[in-house]
């Protein structure tokens, strides 16, 4: 189906005004990896907790992330114009940086290694994997902002992803 027709859809009375606790409960259901995006502007670095994240495109590069409105993150990646994306292993560590992205604490990095990547994000010390991107593209999409990056660097470890399914971090199956 073509964009052009959306606003001929015709959505029934029950799927107008869906409970925002159940989109949560069954997007749970839907098992994502843990990643933390960080940014910086200036000597300030930024960083969240997130798992919506996708690869869009392989050529060009291109990664999206999903960051709500309410989000320091959000603001400092709208203003430094880049961002990475650094996916947590399944580790104490990884649990660890997790919980800590996912808290208000004000400087995360004092308790983050970390090392800055080609256009300044942090790049955390000990991830599976992380993008640095450049923001190629910004939508506001509900409540919240989707940036899309163009890869400028990447790289990759050994190891398992840390996972999160039903509000809880999960193990891959041996």
């Amino acid at each position: 189906m073509s964009l052009d027709h959306r606003d001929s859809i015709e959505v029934p009375a029950s799927g107008r005004n869906i409970e925002p606790g159940l989109v949560r409960a069954v997007a749970g259901t839907f098992a994502t990896g843990i990643t933390i995006i960080t940014c910086s502007t200036g000597d300030n670095a930024h960083g969240c907790a997130a798992n919506a994240v996708l690869s869009v495109s392989l050529d060009p590069a291109l990664m999206l992330i999903s960051l709500g409105h309410g989000s320091r993150t959000r603001a400092a990646i709208a203003r430094a114009g880049s961002f990475a994306i650094n996916i947590l292993p399944d580790s104490e560590e990884g649990a660890e940086l997790c919980s800590l992205f996912a808290s208000r604490v004000q400087d995360k990095f004092a308790r983050a290694r970390h090392r800055r990547g080609v256009l300044g994000a942090p790049i955390l010390r000990n991830a599976l994997g992380w993008f640095e991107c450049a923001v190629d593209t910004v939508q506001e999409a509900g409540d919240h902002t989707l940036f899309v990056g163009r890869v400028v660097d990447a790289g990759h470890d050994d190891g398992e992803p840390l996972l999160f399914f039903r509000g809880r971090h999960r193990r891959l199956a041996a």
